[in-house]
């Protein structure tokens, strides 16, 4: 063991180093940390090493350049020059500090462990400017560009452990100090439950969520882990934000039910099965957005150029398992969503705002495809969905609904298995339905069990609302959808849809139905082959 003691000056310190005493201290704690490369095992009674062999290994004792503290490597690394990658000077050096190419000239994976990560089985050594591993520009958060500031993203504040370089950028120093280990990995603040994180990011509901703060102990893990969970700090930026891997297999690597690995934190739903049934929200596309060749782009009512992601329903951050309104589940706590104008919202205040994204008045609802159009207030009829119903007789629902109550789109929509993983992901019935709906002229009552999940069978199949229903249900065979819109009816009352190709004109062109009062009034139209004028109901 080598005692070193060097007894100078404070001044004399200050003069030749341009350090104080204390600023030494508080540098030779890299004595006790895995930087100390030269065997040093004990300091000055003043607690501050002055041996230069401790410091050689990233700073030179003659000043070879007139910029930066001494680094001993300053033009290295020109692997991590990534222009390419991000927005800069054609003759700008990334990054643009000494220190953090100093960091990177061990941190290659070679030496030392790598920045991005380097294959531990041999393999050549990924390099951000490397061909056809090059990544999209910008997806890498972390080192060189800081990015723009947001509500959930902002510099570090000045009283923060964290400082960007004098560029403006994140630098290896941002959150590493290279002297002290007092955190471990030589952080500035500590990683537990994410604080270092929580330095420059603020994430809606975070605490109160389920990944943030999990109310089960079992889930503990995850408010531990926290960001390190999903996130790779120092990936290669294959994936944006900094994911381990795209955001709907990382989703399904917990929510599957079961345990794939020891660390692995499994969810109590098994969500990857519910998506392997036929009909799905099809969030199994690869990272381009290319849907595989046998999935319908409409079979869940997207357009071809828009891949399906778990975060256009949820917000991993701030989803609980509290639903905060009656309207809107917890699980969809702070997502972004489209209005019933067409207009985006940055969170969304109900349900089918989310689902608006997609179905509703924008670019990806193709013609025929905008649902939203149907529950509009403004419709004769409607299904509750955005505003509580307009029809005030509405004799067959059963008794924990009345004509005010209003509809969300999974009370509808959904898995058809009650005890399965819930929520509009899969079904084994088409549209993604909880129970059976026939979207064709003729069927059974058997098959139009999600109509009878609020309305009472019998009273609809006897005709107490309507008094052909009989008729028209169990003498000729018809489903619901081959007169009703499960939607709503912008012209007709009663949820009609006379768009049917079996439903024609009269001779004379109308094509009309007609409410006289609730319950009662005449269609005039023709139907099987007969015709209707103003036939009286």
């Amino acid at each position: 063991m080598r005692l070193i003691k060097i007894f100078m000056s404070s001044l004399t310190m200050t003069l030749v180093f341009g350090q104080s005493t204390a600023d030494l201290g508080d540098k030779s704690k890299v004595a006790f940390t895995p930087h100390n490369f030269s065997g040093i095992e004990t300091v000055g009674g003043d607690g501050v090493v002055y041996d230069f062999t401790l410091c050689r290994q990233c700073h030179t004792p003659s000043k070879m350049a007139p910029i930066e503290p001494l680094w001993y490597r300053k033009e290295a690394v020109n692997v991590f020059e990534v222009k390419n990658l991000v927005q800069g000077q054609d003759d700008e050096v990334l990054p643009s500090d000494a220190a953090s190419r100093n960091c990177l000239f061990c941190h290659d994976g070679g030496i030392a462990p790598g920045f991005p990560h380097h294959s531990f089985n041999g393999d050549k050594q990924v390099a951000l400017n490397g061909g056809m591993e090059q990544s999209i520009p910008n997806q890498n958060l972390h080192l060189f560009k800081f990015q723009k500031q947001s509500a959930q993203t902002h510099p570090p504040e000045s009283e923060s452990q964290l400082r960007l370089n004098k560029y403006g950028q994140i630098s290896c120093t941002t959150c590493h100090d290279p002297h002290n280990n007092e955190y471990g990995n030589f952080l500035r603040v500590e990683a537990q439950n994410s604080q270092i994180c929580f330095e420059c990011h603020e994430m809606a509901n975070w605490e109160l969520s389920t990944h943030g703060n999990p109310a089960d102990p079992k889930f503990s893990g995850l408010g531990d882990n926290a960001c390190a969970t999903c996130h790779d700090i120092h990936s290669v930026p294959a994936e944006e934000s900094l994911l381990k891997t795209d955001q709907n297999t990382l989703c399904l690597t917990c929510h599957d039910g079961m345990k794939n690995s020891s660390e692995e934190i499994a969810a109590n739903a098994d969500l990857a099965s519910v998506f392997d049934k036929t009909f799905i929200h099809p969030i199994r596309v690869n990272a381009s957005g290319n849907r595989h060749t046998d999935m319908d782009a409409w079979s869940a009512g997207i357009a071809d150029d828009r891949a399906v992601a778990c975060s256009d329903c949820h917000n991993p951050h701030a989803t609980s398992d509290q639903s905060l309104s009656p309207f809107l589940d917890g699980s969809q706590l702070y997502v972004d969503g489209v209005d019933n104008r067409g207009f985006p919202k940055a969170f969304v205040d109900y349900e089918y705002e989310t689902c608006y994204k997609c179905h509703g008045m924008n670019q990806n609802a193709g013609l025929g495809r905008d649902v939203g159009r149907l529950f509009a207030r403004t419709n004769m009829s409607y299904h509750p969905v955005e505003a509580p119903g307009n029809n005030p007789y509405v004799p067959s629902l059963k008794t924990e609904w009345s004509e005010q109550s209003m509809l969300s789109c999974t009370d509808c929509h959904g898995n058809d298995d009650p005890l399965g993983a819930q929520g509009p992901h899969g079904s084994n019935v088409p549209h993604i339905l909880k129970a059976s709906f026939a979207d064709f002229p003729f069927s059974s009552v058997e098959e139009n069990k999600l109509c009878f999940r609020c309305h009472e069978e019998q009273r609809v199949v006897q005709s107490n609302g309507f008094k052909y229903h009989q008729l028209h249900i169990q003498d000729a065979g018809y489903s619901c959808s081959a007169c009703h819109n499960p939607h709503g009816s912008i012209e007709y009352p009663g949820l009609m849809d006379l768009s049917q190709g079996f439903i024609q004109p009269l001779n004379n062109g109308v094509l009309e139905i007609v409410q006289t009062e609730p319950g009662h009034g005449y269609c005039s139209l023709k139907c099987h082959d007969k015709a209707h004028p103003t036939q009286t109901y």
